[in-house]
This record gives C-alpha cells, sequence and structure tokens, in this order.
C-alpha cells in the first residue's frame, strides 16, 4: 500500500500532527538504512490488557485516542511479541529484565547485568559509549532504579542504588528522574559528594522544573524527588507539585535536545516506571494517567524522528504487573462504560489516600466509647477518605471490609496476593468501575513490542528478550557478545539464587 501524507490523515487524526515524522521513519527502514540513534521506550509493568484501557481513557480524559494505539494501526510499524522470562523464573522482575535487553543474558531476579558466578556483563550503555556514542536515561523513578540500571550498571544487587548511580557518570550523558539521597554524601554510606562529581565531569545539575527547563545544552544530571516522581494524578492534583515536577514528556525532550547534536548519534532509555507501581497497588486511575503521560512522551519523540528519521525507535514493557481488566458489568454488560468513566473522578493515588485512612493503631484499638462506637468511627473515616479521594461512596460491606484489613494487615481475602489493604481497596473500588486485578506482583505474560525506523524490521513475531542485544549491537556496529549461562548450570549456584533479593517487592 502507498502511504501518504493524505492517507494518515485519513486513517488517525491522532497522529496527523506526527505526518511527517512516521513517513520519514517508513522510508529510512525501507532503504535498510543503519540508524544513528537508538530510543527505547519502556512501560515499566505494563499488562497486555492496559493498553486497551489506555485508548478507552484517553478518548474521555484528553477527547483523543493514544499514540501508541494509533502506532500500533499503521502498516509500517513493525510488532513483536517478547518472551521476558529470566534466569531462573517465568516471571521476571525488572533488573532482570532490563539487563536482559541491556547484555543479552538472562540474569537472576535482582541482579543487574552479573551472572550468578559473579562474571560481569558489559552492558549496552557502556559499549555504545565505547563507539563515541552518547547516552541517555529518563525515568519517572529514582534513576538508578532497575529500569535504567540495566542499560548502564552492573550489580549484584539492584537495591544498591548508591553504588549504580556513581556507575551512571563515566557512561551517561543525560541522566534524569528522582532519587537525590543517593547522590547526598550525608545519605550515602561512603559520604561520597557525588553531586559534586557529576558537576565536576561537566555536568548541569537541575533539582526542579523550572531548572530543567532553563538548563543550557550540555551534559545534564536531573533529580526531581527524593524517591520516585510522584504519581502524575497527584501532580495534576497539586499546584505545587506541577510547579516543581517536571512531566516525562519535558524530560524527554529535555534529553532529546541535548543528544541530538551528538556526532556519532546516542542510545536513550526513556521509562514510564510508575505504571509498575500503580499496578502493584491495584490503582487503576494512577496507572492510566502514567500511561497518558508516558503517551506524551511518546508524541514528543516521534516529533523529534520528524527532523531524524536516522532513529530507530522501539517501544515496549518488561513485564506484566496484576493484569487489569475492566469486566462486564450490567445487563447484557452495560454498565461497563459507565463504570470505567468513573476512573475520570479519581483525584489522587492510593498512596496519596493512604495518609487519610490513618494508621493501623487507629483502627485496632478499641476507642474510649467502646468497639461498636470506634468501628463506626473507622468506618465513617474510610467512607469519607474514599468519597473525597475518588467521588465513590462504599457499601457498608465495602467500608467493613476495608475497616477490617486497616485494623488485621490480613485475614480478609482467600487472595493471599490481594489480602492487603492496596488489595482490597483495589476490590473495593473496583466494584464502581469494573477494573479487576488477578494479585498484586508481575506475571509471565509475553510483552508486547512496537519498532519503526532504519532497523526495525529485525524486530518481528515471537521474540526472547535476549534477542534485542545482537540487534542493538548489530545496529550501532559492535561486536561484543557477553558470556550467559543456562537454566541446568544455574543449579551449581542455589546460595546465588536464594541471596540479594529486593526487601521491598517494587520490583
Amino acid at each position: 500500500m502507498t502511504l501518504n501524507r493524505r492517507n494518515l490523515l485519513r486513517w488517525t487524526g491522532v497522529l496527523a500532527p506526527l505526518a511527517g515524522g512516521i513517513e520519514q521513519l517508513e522510508a529510512a527502514e525501507r532503504r535498510k538504512d543503519q540508524p544513528r540513534n537508538i530510543i527505547w521506550m519502556v512501560t515499566d509493568g505494563m499488562s497486555p490488557g492496559v493498553l486497551p484501557l489506555t485508548e478507552q481513557f484517553s478518548r474521555i480524559a484528553r477527547g483523543k485516542g493514544s499514540v501508541w494505539y494509533a502506532l500500533g494501526q499503521r502498516p509500517e510499524t513493525r510488532h513483536a511479541l517478547m518472551d521476558m522470562s529470566s534466569l531462573e523464573s517465568m516471571v521476571t522482575d525488572s533488573s532482570s529484565a532490563s539487563s536482559s535487553w541491556g547484555s543479552g543474558s538472562r540474569i537472576l531476579n535482582g541482579w543487574v547485568n552479573m551472572l550468578p558466578d559473579g562474571t560481569a556483563l558489559t552492558p549496552i550503555g557502556v559499549l555504545a559509549r565505547d563507539t563515541k556514542k552518547r547516552v541517555g536515561l529518563v525515568t519517572t523513578t529514582t534513576v538508578s532504579h532497575a529500569t535504567p540500571a540495566g542499560f548502564a550498571a552492573v550489580s549484584k544487587r539492584r537495591d544498591d542504588e548508591a553504588g549504580i548511580a556513581a556507575q551512571y557518570l563515566n557512561v551517561c550523558d543525560v541522566v534524569l528522574g528522582g532519587g537525590t539521597p543517593f547522590f547526598d554524601p550525608g545519605v550515602r554510606a561512603d559520604h561520597r559528594d557525588l553531586l559534586a562529581d557529576y558537576r565536576k565531569a561537566g555536568f548541569q545539575v537541575a533539582l526542579s522544573r523550572d531548572e530543567l527547563l532553563a538548563a543550557r545544552d550540555g551534559r545534564l544530571l536531573g533529580l526531581f524527588s527524593k524517591s520516585h516522581l510522584p504519581y502524575t494524578i497527584d501532580v495534576r492534583n497539586d499546584k505545587a507539585l506541577t510547579a516543581a515536577i517536571p512531566a516525562l514528556a519535558e524530560m524527554t525532550q529535555a534529553a532529546l535536545d541535548r543528544l541530538a547534536s551528538s556526532p556519532q548519534g546516542f542510545l536513550l532509555q526513556i521509562e514510564g516506571g510508575r505504571v509498575d507501581h500503580a499496578a502493584h497497588n491495584n490503582d487503576a486511575a494512577a496507572l492510566l494517567w502514567e500511561m497518558l503521560a508516558f503517551d506524551d512522551a511518546l508524541a514528543a519523540v516521534l516529533r523529534f524522528c520528524e527532523k531524524h528519521p536516522d532513529t530507530l525507535l522501539v517501544i515496549t514493557t518488561d513485564h506484566g504487573n496484576a493484569n487489569p481488566g475492566l469486566n462486564g458489568t450490567g445487563t447484557e454488560y452495560g454498565d461497563s462504560n459507565p463504570s470505567f468513566q468513573r476512573l475520570l473522578q479519581a483525584r489522587c493515588s492510593y498512596t496519596a489516600l493512604t495518609p487519610m485512612l490513618g494508621s493501623r493503631a487507629e483502627y485496632s484499638m478499641s476507642g474510649a466509647g467502646g468497639e461498636d462506637t470506634h468501628s463506626q468511627v473507622a468506618a465513617n473515616r474510610i467512607r469519607e477518605a474514599v468519597r473525597t479521594a475518588f467521588s465513590l461512596d462504599l457499601s457498608a460491606a465495602e467500608i467493613d471490609a476495608m475497616r477490617k484489613i486497616a485494623a488485621q494487615g490480613h485475614g480478609v481475602s482467600l487472595s493471599r496476593q490481594l489480602d492487603k489493604i492496596v488489595g482490597i481497596l483495589g476490590q473495593a473500588v473496583g466494584n464502581h468501575t469494573g477494573i479487576g486485578w488477578t494479585g498484586t506482583s508481575h506475571t509471565s505474560d509475553f510483552t508486547m513490542l512496537l519498532a519503526l525506523g532504519p532497523g526495525s524490521g529485525r524486530f518481528h513475531g515471537f521474540m526472547k528478550n535476549t534477542d534485542a542485544f545482537p540487534i542493538l549491537c548489530e545496529l550501532m556496529d559492535i561486536r561484543h557478545r557477553n558470556p550467559s549461562m543456562s537454566p541446568e548450570r544455574l543449579k551449581d549456584f542455589p546460595k546465588a539464587a536464594a541471596a540479594n533479593r529486593p526487601q521491598i517487592h517494587w520490583a
């Protein structure tokens, strides 16, 4: 089929402003051009069912469909499904997932580019740097979190974020996200002033949205939160956060502006990392606003590609998480759409809701007026908090389940995964929005991948996660292969497989 601007405008208004960029990416792929730039975009923890939910949420929230969904309909877009298993499990964590792309080897969950026998693997970011390409990492998590680390660091423990942050100094040119304590000599165990070291190496340091937008060209370190960046839904509903926290699209544009002038091109990873965290929390509204923030970043990337058609763009996710889906409700499922639209009423994330609920002790104590009086006070508190946060009126049974889980910590749901405050809250809110969850942890689903531009034809069909690394190396004229280990060989390292697990399963 012959593609032209008229066809594109007719097919999808969402992509109309990006028409020239897509056409040029397609032309470069037809010519089998070598990409000068590679942009690898990741929505961390996006289950297969999230994309159709995002498309419909975008339509009701923004009056238009999502860029990702529209790209998936284009005939020039390459499609693949990827098996993201780690070395020891069908279910991967983010560090193993990103490392599989970054090194071409499956490793243990909780590790970063290192085999169980201690063999250090060379990450794709280091190899790109050695070819004189610039390297960038942009994320809504801490900059030293699992997914960015998989492209630029080596560690036996993904939780060693202070050590990972130091490794970026000689690898990256742009690093944007959260995580100021990992650079602070007053917090770091080694008391190293990593911010000073970055400045000495020629990095500008931005610690607010205004400083990011005012930064000059050149190497850039941006840290905008002590931990992960706040959820988009919370930023949208707080003027102070809106002024202080840059959107993923703004960080993406800042990175592109600085990397574009690289004589040898660049490798840039962009992560919408809090999609994963919202899924762990069974927080559908927070998850979908994170997806829209990622979609805005994708639009910024496509505008860049219009001016730089020698760019390979890959859009994917590293694993599923909790597998949210819209369940049919009402007669002939007629209530499904109105239920789903209630997600627009949410004013904050579950994380922001938690302080409104108070402490576990407040629900466990009998209270001066007796158990009945205390139970009623707790129930009223839950009712008002949920009404304020989500404009939902929970039933008496839903409130009672919330009160019990707040007091007991467990023992309310037969599902061990959902038997916690976020699991019960997710079920209660889901009764009103139609969103159901399978659990609160990662899943083994094959992940979706789209690719456009020169080299995109290499991504197709069913793939293993480790297939990406040799493709990226070939496209950058890198001749390097990392060693690997088989599951059979892993049996010789039982202690390694049991050690160094993250203490918090936001993985």
